[in-house]
């Protein structure tokens, strides 16, 4: 549907779909989709703002808008949903990708290396969600994104200065996951396709302290009595078990993480999941990941004792951020060395996305 520009448009469901109308009054205009949003079609400024006025706090003033550039797509899912598609060229989806990953409050170097790793991410996993009709979500499955509301001229700068930057491995685009925090080692890929990701120590060998270790999330523990890890094992049928009675750690690999987990039941049976599996299956939030070493309290509890935040492939976050600032300095490229093992900078026009699979993490 097309609109004027500054005006401002409302869609509610109608027979036919989403109906498109002015709130000044005038012509409704039937459009595909479903739900109820408001939209600002591009002005002078050619950016776009949405609102999803259905869920707003009570007491709410104003409109609260949210910006981006390119444009927007909506339809109606087959569950009736509204689906809020933005279509942008790379570089300017990057914009919004680093203040939404790496944030805009941390050293410029820091920001360009979570430029050339979002790049590479973008371009290496492009049509992930292509079942869903888009190529990337805005969660932890891909990568944050703020559109326009997030960016600052630094994180702006950031993404110029790499511009067409990406990471390849034996002239191959690499796959590039990165995560919060490594807690002290970054985890390695066991299946062989991804070499460059390694089981490498995430700290400076001078003075043996690791990067992140003033991060907020670098050392935590969870604890679960019995009962609540009973419940929650038994939410997901990969863990689930007649009577619980116990849940063990079978190994670590060489990063120190969870290789299998096994749940058994009182009548001998046993369910055994993968590290990120018991993750997924705990929460994410719970278990932040599975860097840790599990043990029995004397009252009988089951307490998580871990390191990081994410599954610790690739870049760690916090890592770079403390890599870039005193006392190391560290530079863009020194930071993507450490942390890809023998990827190297190239230009995105001159390696191929298609010829490494991707990391199923």
């Amino acid at each position: 549907a097309h609109g004027y520009g500054n005006s401002i448009y409302k869609m509610t469901i109608a027979p036919t779909g989403i109906a498109l109308a002015r709130l000044d009054g005038l012509k409704e205009v039937a459009v595909a989709g479903s739900g109820m949003a408001l939209i600002a079609l591009p002005g002078q400024s050619g950016c776009l703002k949405i609102a999803r006025m259905d869920n707003c706090p009570a007491g709410t003033k104003g409109i609260p808008w949210h910006r981006y550039r390119g444009f927007l797509t909506v339809r109606r899912d087959p569950d009736n949903a509204l689906r809020v598609v933005n279509t942008v060229p790379l570089e300017p989806y990057l914009y919004g990708v680093l203040p939404a990953e790496i944030g805009t409050k941390v050293p410029f170097e820091a920001m360009k290396a979570q430029a050339v790793a979002a790049r590479t991410y973008a371009l290496k996993n492009r049509g992930k969600c292509a079942g869903d009709g888009f190529d990337l979500d805005d969660t932890t499955r891909c990568e944050g994104y703020e559109g326009v509301d997030g960016e600052t001229a630094a994180s702006n700068a950031a993404v110029d200065g790499t511009r067409g930057q990406i990471l390849a491995y034996q002239g191959q685009m690499i796959d590039a996951p990165y995560s919060t925090d490594s807690g002290g080692m970054t985890a390695c890929d066991d299946s062989g396709d991804c070499p460059y990701l390694r089981a490498v120590r995430d700290g400076d060998g001078a003075d043996g302290r690791d990067y992140a270790a003033d991060g907020r999330y670098h050392t935590w523990t969870q604890t679960w009595t019995p009962a609540q890890l009973a419940q929650t094992l038994a939410r997901d049928p990969r863990t689930k078990v007649a009577q619980f009675m116990s849940l063990t750690v079978d190994g670590l690999d060489a990063s120190g993480r969870i290789t299998t987990a096994t749940a058994a039941g009182a009548d001998g049976t046993l369910r055994t999941v993968t590290g990120p599996q018991l993750r997924q299956i705990l929460g994410y939030d719970s278990l932040r990941s599975t860097r840790v070493t599990l043990t029995r309290t004397p009252t009988g509890d089951y307490r998580f004792d871990g390191k990081g935040w994410g599954h610790g492939l690739g870049m760690s976050q916090d890592g770079a951020v403390a890599m870039a600032g005193p006392p190391y300095r560290k530079t863009y490229r020194e930071i993507l060395k450490h942390y890809y093992v023998g990827a190297v900078i190239a230009s995105d026009t001159s390696v191929s996305p298609s010829k490494v699979a991707r990391h199923g993490s």
